[in-house]
């Protein structure tokens, strides 16, 4: 395990922007690193089709923010792209 480590702090050290959707969870997963700091966002109750429609959306938007995630960023573009109010849990 200690290499993926070493590889997973390697790919954080530079600017990054990575999604994934767990199917199992019913859950998208956005990760974002400026290269110093991580950020996680996870939003579960849409679909996969939704989240997937939005992800060049995001991707734009997120890098347009400096990657800068938050809570707050992700709920004004899902609003934003597929016209649903969204509430923050943390």
């Amino acid at each position: 395990m200690p290499q993926a480590a070493d590889s997973l702090s390697e790919k954080l050290a530079e600017p990054l922007l990575f999604q994934h959707w767990d199917h199992s969870r019913q859950c998208a997963i956005w990760i974002a690193s400026d290269g110093t700091r991580v950020r996680c966002v996870t939003v579960t109750g849409l679909s996969g089709v939704e989240m997937a429609d939005m992800w060049v959306s995001f991707g734009e938007r997120i890098s347009r923010a400096g990657f800068n995630l938050s809570a707050q960023l992700v709920r004004d573009i899902i609003e934003a792209e597929i016209d649903v109010s969204v509430a923050l849990v943390h």
